[in-house]
């Protein structure tokens, strides 16, 4: 009898620390933990890759959670363990350059993926001592330059609660939720309650989807009650309209203009309140200043020719291979098809509606910037030059330049013309050129 109570007992123990193990996703046994000098020993090796496992926002520099933390280990690379359920993990390792040669070593609060890939055939390690611990000792941390330009849902939800928020000046706020339609659809459907709708419409024009006249543009923002002192966070279902009209009101002269990463989706999927409906922000009398502000921020037609003759500067194209190459204009409304001579490939995504080269593994974050730096770095972008980015008609380029800005670069600008008007403006139709590259991004004007 005692027997069985002992053998039920110690049954009982090993049900309790199962259960105690799952539900505070503690390591397996299987799986070495490392400590902080292990760790830093390994990175001397060229074949460990870092990977951590905190959000995007985190990682490019957000304290989220007040540990006075502000980034990631040097040299780590970014894959949020909330991504799993949505990306395959072997996908997003391919498109990092990590391979089943490197030794793994996981940080962050969530380190589960870990015996996922042990499963798989990969060397992986975990530092559960993590950032914390690193900073302590003040080794070296990496974050976005400029990551407060690049603000997660939690700091905004905060910020129209009326909660003290780092990174805010207390300003006048307004949270633009920017798309294309007249009518804003989509904004009635639901929305970030007490944001406000642009339609791209108000500040570009066909036929060439340039900007509207700077005057148009400071009456436009006026009606939105937007002045030069304003903080602008804007949003959309679409990072690219967002950052169209973000880019737009920089170049006008907003001192403080912000994309909430991850956008329309990532509020949504923390669960935070929505609103229905549509109202109309209380106009200002004056935007402050005179417009454009900024006006190097966007570049026009001659300038872009400049940017093509002089060995400072460089024309980057922010398209899909198919429309660079000359397979196709990628847009119904445009005939023409290839790229401008002289000018680089910069990647962009699958089509003219898609930039998955410049997002997350998941949805519509920015990508970790060091992916992007590697990106540019293989095709021999070189961002000591002055770069204006260029797409069709302006949408992705603005998106790719507003991660630009965000990582620190400040001689950046969006050729504002685009292909569109490259293509079909007599004095240029002419410098274009078709087929693949001999030498990628080696051409000349």
């Amino acid at each position: 009898m005692k027997k069985i109570l002992l053998i039920f007992s110690v049954i009982l123990f090993v049900i309790g620390c199962s259960s105690k193990s799952e539900n505070r996703g503690e390591i397996s046994k299987k799986i070495e933990v490392l400590s902080t000098r292990k760790v830093k020993k390994s990175l001397k090796d060229g074949d460990t890759v870092l990977i951590d496992t905190r959000s995007y926002d985190e990682y490019n520099g957000w304290d989220i959670k007040e540990m006075g933390i502000q980034g990631h280990i040097s040299g780590a690379y970014n894959l949020p363990a909330s991504s799993l359920k949505h990306e395959d993990i072997e996908a997003s390792f391919e498109r990092k350059g990590i391979t089943k040669n490197n030794k793994i070593i996981l940080y962050g609060e969530d380190t589960s993926m870990a015996e996922i890939l042990s499963d798989k055939g990969y060397d992986v390690y975990v530092y559960e001592a993590g950032v914390k611990e690193w900073n302590k000792k003040k080794y070296p941390i990496e974050k976005l330059p400029r990551y407060e330009s690049l603000v997660p849902v939690s700091w905004v939800k905060r910020l129209i609660e009326g909660e003290e928020v780092p990174e805010y000046d207390g300003r006048p706020v307004k949270v633009i939720n920017a798309g294309w339609g007249e009518k804003g659809k989509f904004h009635k459907s639901g929305h970030i309650p007490g944001s406000y709708y642009v339609h791209t419409g108000w500040f570009e024009e066909g036929p060439l989807w340039n900007r509207v006249s700077d005057k148009e543009i400071k009456t436009e923002l006026e009606k939105l009650g937007i002045t030069k002192e304003t903080l602008v966070i804007v949003y959309g279902d679409d990072p690219m309209p967002a950052a169209r009209f973000a880019i737009i009101c920089r170049y006008a002269g907003v001192e403080d203009v912000r994309l909430i990463n991850g956008g329309w989706k990532a509020w949504q999927e923390a669960g935070y309140p929505t609103e229905v409906g549509i109202e109309y922000s209380q106009p200002v009398d004056d935007f402050g200043m005179k417009v454009p502000g900024n006006p190097d921020i966007i570049i026009d037609l001659p300038e872009a020719e400049k940017y093509l003759k002089s060995k400072k500067s460089d024309l980057v194209s922010i398209r899909s291979w198919k429309e660079y190459i000359g397979k196709t204009s990628g847009y119904d409304y445009i005939k023409p098809r290839g790229r401008i001579r002289g000018d680089k490939w910069g990647m962009g995504g699958s089509d003219p509606w898609h930039l998955e080269d410049y997002r997350a593994d998941y949805g519509t974050y920015m990508r970790p910037y060091n992916e992007i730096l590697k990106m540019w770095d293989d095709l021999q972008i070189d961002t000591d030059k002055n770069i204006a980015f260029y797409c069709g008609t302006g949408w992705r380029a603005s998106e790719v330049l507003f991660y630009a800005y965000a990582m620190g670069f400040d001689k950046v600008s969006l050729y504002d013309g685009g292909w569109k008007e490259w293509s079909e403006n007599p004095e240029t139709e002419d410098k274009i050129l078709k087929g693949e590259p001999e030498n990628l991004n080696e051409e000349k004007y």
